[in-house]
This record gives structure tokens, sequence and C-alpha cells, in this order.
């Protein structure tokens, strides 16, 4: 019997040179394959069947059938075990089929091998597309202009094209709200025909029954919702939108019933700090992940009322020695954490952020940045192509020049194994490129003191970060 299959519609993939890399958004397995492999499923996806692999795989290679049956078969053990494909009739015995699993840890060193292979090959592996500057809640810490327009549908899908192009296989939908926008399924929809993997950063409010049952039909990673405190008190307070907690938390369930993997983030500031465990552990009882953070950014026309909210020094201490609620934070590393991914053994060689490297972000109105916190503008998609902006802006080759050497002032710092430096942070709080940022400089020493730095040195720390602003 010839076996019949279908590849899982939750699947994203893309070639690079010629190798394939596969993940799947329902179990987060994730795979590179060689380049036997990437012909075997470029044929699949035109329903190939597994006699017919079979004969293509021993005519392309002048290999016996009894190999090449060998060989396919390996192939779809991987396949199977990782739920790239699914089985009408597969035409073969159980046993051939039966393969171990991928586990957790196996998947996060072959993430991290596709992201040092991006950095070294310069390939937009990953980007972050804010769709939107409009949103139906007025967050009292919102960075985004909202009274601007956007992209409209058909330059959003010029431009999927373009990187998808260009070897991007993570795409990251936010605003704004994304789905504040009325053509947001349709971009969705035409990202899966991309073959992209889709994150989507939401508030939550928007996402019905029928969205979350339509996501659930395509390759989407997670969604990562805001929630801003453990109570509609809380919550609403930093939304200005009565009933957003509630709103959220439907959304989220919707989610979670559609089998969509949702990430909680929670902005951690003075007047939510008080329900950090609370929301941790609704995060726990929805089944969610959670995402805490203590970064809070200037506005992107660089007012800096914002820092009004910024956790003060003992808020900031009990989160950072919170080893288990810190644990959770997904950004930015020490500079230390250069030396063990990339082996430098003088920390100054290395990059002092690797935006523009592997990874990028596109504005609503068509900006090319080299993230969505790093407001340096290196491209325009409204007057060049993708690959023009990532392979020829003067401004992109400047930033993948600098080294933390660089740093005239950081790369000096006692601190600088402690600290997470952000350059776009430094260019909102200081407008310089190459500066210290005041607030990295206040995380570093405090996370300095509670790894056992001198409590004299304090004072001294905190005059530097403090010089350091007045400068720039």
């Amino acid at each position: 019997m010839d076996g019949r299959y279908s590849i899982n519609p939750r699947v994203g993939w893309r070639n690079i040179d010629s190798e394939i890399t596969i993940f799947n958004c329902e179990n987060q397995q994730i795979a590179i394959w060689n380049e036997t492999a990437s012909f075997l499923w470029e044929k699949m996806k035109e329903g190939t069947s597994f006699n017919e692999l079979v004969e293509f795989l021993a005519s392309e290679y002048s290999i016996s059938k009894k190999i090449a049956r060998k060989d396919v078969i390996a192939f779809f053990q991987e396949a199977s075990s990782c739920g790239f494909i699914n089985y009408v009739d597969s035409g073969l015995k159980a046993e051939e089929l039966e393969s171990q699993g991928q586990d957790s840890k196996e998947g996060e060193n072959v993430l991290l091998a596709i992201e040092m292979r991006a950095i070294e090959k310069l390939i937009p592996f990953a980007v972050t597309f804010e769709t939107t500057y409009a949103c139906n809640e007025r967050c009292i810490h919102c960075y985004m202009d909202r009274n601007r327009p956007s992209l409209s549908l058909d330059e959003v899908k010029r431009i999927l094209d373009e990187i998808a192009g260009a070897g991007c296989l993570f795409i990251s939908f936010t605003g704004g709200e994304f789905f504040a926008r009325s053509d947001a399924m349709k971009i969705v929809e035409y990202a899966s025909k991309l073959h992209f993997v889709i994150d989507i950063l939401s508030n939550g409010t928007l996402i019905t029954e029928n969205i979350a049952d339509v996501l659930a039909r395509h390759p989407v990673r997670r969604v990562q919702v805001s929630l801003y405190g453990a109570t509609p008190k809380t919550h609403d307070s930093v939304t200005r939108l009565s009933g957003s907690f509630k709103k959220t938390l439907a959304g989220i369930d919707f989610l979670i019933r559609a089998g969509i993997k949702v990430e909680i983030a929670f902005p951690l500031m003075r007047m939510n700090f008080h329900e950090r465990h609370l929301v941790k552990d609704l995060a726990k009882s929805l089944g969610c992940l959670m995402s805490p953070s203590h970064i809070i950014t200037a506005r992107n026309d660089g007012r800096q009322d914002t820092f009004r909210f910024w956790l003060n020094d003992e808020q900031l201490r009990l989160f950072l020695e919170d080893e288990e609620l810190s644990g959770l934070y997904a950004g930015r590393k020490p500079f230390q954490d250069h030396q063990f991914y990339f082996g430098f053994s003088d920390l100054t060689r290395a990059a002092p952020c690797y935006s523009g490297f592997n990874s990028c972000a596109i504005t609503p109105s068509g900006k090319v940045l080299p993230c969505n916190q790093l407001l340096y503008e290196v491209g325009d998609l409204k007057k060049n192509s993708f690959s023009e902006i990532w392979n020829n802006s003067p401004r992109l080759q400047y930033l993948r020049s600098l080294t933390i050497g660089k740093l005239t002032r950081c790369s000096k710092c006692q601190l600088l194994d402690f600290c997470a430096r952000c350059p776009g942070l430094a260019f909102l709080e200081g407008g310089n490129l190459l500066g210290p940022s005041p607030e990295n400089c206040r995380i570093a020493t405090i996370n300095y003191l509670l790894k056992g730095g001198e409590a004299d040195g304090k004072k001294e720390l905190h005059s530097a970060a403090r010089q350091d602003e007045g400068q720039h």
C-alpha cells in the first residue's frame, strides 16, 4: 500500500542555502535538515507519495531502492515524531515509524544553533512587524504615537514576500494592537502561505472564539498577551479602558481552548509591583507562561515622562533577588553571556547587541529598525526593497561594525559583566548610541551588589551613572 499523509498546517519552515529549518507550533519541535531531507520535504509539499519518494531518492542519488526506502523511512520517522506530518494511511508497519521525540533541551540547542548561524551569515531570521499604530487601549506607559497612518494590506504582503525571500522564518506581528486592523486575519493567512512561524503580541481584548479557532489552523507559535495586574482595578488603571481585564482574560481563555500557546507579558511598574506573585499564580492557573519585565522605555517621540513608572530601587532589588520570578525575564542578558555563546576571551571584541545581524523590526509606516526599541532608522521599505536595505544600508553596516570596546565609558566600567546595556535604551535616554543607559546602570549596580559587590561602591557607581546621563 502506498502511504498517504498531509503536512501539519501548524508547521512553518524556511530554506537557507541547501538546508531547511522547520518548526512545529503545536509542540515547539524544531529541526535543521540537510540537503537530502530538504529535497524530500519539497517533494512532500507537492503531494508525492511514499513510494514515489523512494523512486525519486534512488534516481537522484543513484542508490538502490532498498537503501532509498530505508532513508525515506528514517525521514518519515523524524517528520512523524516531531509532528511535522500527519498520516491518513502510512502504508508502513508501526515499528517502522517508531522514533524518539525531541526533548526540550535538544530543541533549545537547535534553536540556539540557528540563531548563531543566522548571526554569522547575516540572515534576518526573526523580524518584528509593527503592523499598526492603532489600539483600543490607552496604556499610561505606551511609547507609540497612535495618530499616524499604517501600511496597507498590499504593502504588508509585499514586505512579507521580501523578508521571506531574505530568509526570515520567525515573524512577530504587533502594534499598537494587531487585532485593531480589520485585515489582521488576512495578514495571518498570507504569512501562513509563506510558511512563516508566527508570533502575535496583543492585549487580548479583541480576540474572539472564532479568531482563536482560525489562528489554531495556522503556524502560530504563541500569542503574547499583556497583563498589568491580577485585579481589574490595577489592570484597568494602566490600560485606561474599563472592563479590559475581563476582556483580556476572555481572550486568553479562547486561545488556550483552541490549543494556542499563550505567554503573559507582565510589565513591572511601581503601581502593580505588589501584584507580581498574584499575576504569576494567575498565569499558572490559566496554563500560561509568564514573562515579567522591569524595563519601561521612553516614548518614541522622546518624552521621558514614563520614567516615573520605573520600579524604585527597593522594588528593583526585590525583583532581581527573586530568582524564580526574575528568571522568567526573557529580555537582554548581561554582557558576560557573549563569552559563553561566542567564546570571546576578550569581551570588548563582541558586538554590543546583535539586532541587525539576525533580526530587525519594521514600523507601521514601513521604516526598518535594528529592533523596535532601537529607534535608529536604517531604511524605508516605501523607497527600497528589504534586500537592498538589509545588505546595503550604511547605517546598518555601521551598527554591525560596533564592538563593546567602542563604548568608551561602558567598556571600562567595573559593572560590565553584570550589565545588560541596551543600545535602544541608551539612544532613547541620552541620544547617544555609544553612551550608557542610566537605567541599565542602575540595574547593573543592584545586580552587582546582590552578587556580593562592595556596598561602599554603591554611591560611586550611582554617581557615575548620573554623570553619564548628564553628558548626553
